[in-house]
């Protein structure tokens, strides 16, 4: 929901619409201006109803005995009663989290299991070779264009790695071919990017995967882990698992990976970690101990014949699977790949994307049921 106000009478009603969840689709949209024609856009916010009415009184001082469809008691002397538009779907007809007609225009929502997570911070992003940044929804296996990213990037700079934490914000790892061109925050609304003040703490932490992992067990708080190296060793050496902390973006290590080969991070709202190790011997998925930098809590190996020659890779969590996007030397364009991780059985799900992903974020408020 985007709670863009602009009337300060309107204040506490958005406030209140902002902060706490909603109850499905069947809502309506508050019409201030005339200008919601159905849709939550700028000034329409989302209420519940309790009646049929079809009016509400967005005032909420609680002079007047009157009950309004949101819940909240209006006062007759001081606004008047706004008509309200029943949800719609989207133009493509369907509405994606189940409240608003495009959640790209939700960053407010808090339908969140735990009420702090926006409906887009709930799918998959990558980002490609090219600057351009997708979303991805992994259940209808739908790319869709976010943007491009502009970022201030140093001459001959691309991105690398990519994450997004509960707020919907990816976080853009660069890279210039012999290290590090910092981290950027980039919006998943429209792409629009800020450089941070993340600087290199030495050369271990040159370049890296990234991954956001809730604290613990359905917990809103989350901590950043990369599994950092040099350039000369990131492929092929044992790296260090590093916590960035925000909002300084400060780099900690916390302990040496005990499986070489650099990787690509997703975490969970469980609060577990895992590295997708395109480049060991043989590839494979391991959960990391996030006290420890240990592997052997869990793995999953891939095969040698269709992950053998490490290529543009990223990985993220969803759903209870693991989508590993992967695109070998023999490849024209990135393959969508789904490890089951209860059998551990792998297959493409989508072929030649048409993609060079190099990078993909999902929150730990992505689902972590298995999703039919």
């Amino acid at each position: 929901m985007r709670c863009s106000t602009v009337f300060a009478l309107l204040t506490l009603v958005f406030a209140a619409a902002c902060s706490s969840p909603s109850s499905g689709g069947g809502g309506y949209y508050v019409d201030v201006h005339g200008s919601c024609d159905g849709k939550s856009s700028d000034g329409c916010g989302q209420v519940t109803p309790t009646d049929a009415s079809g009016a509400l009184d967005v005032d909420a001082e609680g002079t007047d005995a009157a009950t309004t469809l949101d819940g909240t008691v209006a006062d007759s002397a001081v606004g008047e009663d706004v008509p309200m538009v029943p949800d719609v779907s989207d133009d493509a007809g369907t509405d994606l989290d189940g409240f608003f007609d495009d959640p790209d225009a939700s960053p407010s929502d808090t339908s969140g299991p735990l009420g702090d997570c926006p409906e887009r911070a709930k799918i998959v992003y990558v980002v490609t070779t090219d600057n351009k940044l997708y979303s991805f929804q992994p259940d209808k296996l739908l790319f869709k264009l976010v943007g491009t990213l502009k970022c201030p990037a140093g001459f001959g700079a691309s991105p690398f790695s990519m994450s997004v934490d509960r707020q919907a914000n990816a976080w853009v790892l660069y890279w210039n071919g012999s290290g590090s061109d910092g981290i950027y925050k980039v919006s998943t609304l429209d792409a629009s990017c800020t450089k941070t003040t993340y600087k290199t703490a030495s050369k271990n932490l040159e370049i890296f995967g990234m991954g956001f992992s809730a604290d613990g067990m359905n917990q809103t708080a989350e901590t950043l882990f990369v599994i950092a190296g040099s350039v000369s060793s990131y492929w092929s050496g044992f790296d260090t698992l590093t916590t960035i902390s925000f909002p300084g973006l400060q780099a900690s290590a916390v302990a040496q990976v005990d499986f070489a080969g650099g990787a690509e991070l997703t975490g969970n709202g469980k609060g577990e970690l895992f590295g997708f190790f395109a480049g060991s011997s043989p590839p494979s998925v391991r959960q990391i101990d996030k006290a420890t930098g240990k592997t052997n809590v869990k793995s999953w190996n891939l095969p040698t014949s269709n992950f053998g020659s490490e290529g543009d890779v990223a990985f993220a969590q969803w759903g209870g699977a693991f989508y590993l996007f992967y695109q070998g030397a023999a490849d024209t364009s990135t393959n969508v790949w789904k490890l089951d991780a209860t059998t551990g059985q792998v297959a493409v799900v989508k072929a030649n994307t048409g993609l060079t992903i190099v990078g993909a974020g999902v929150s730990s408020c992505a689902p972590t049921a298995v999703v039919p």
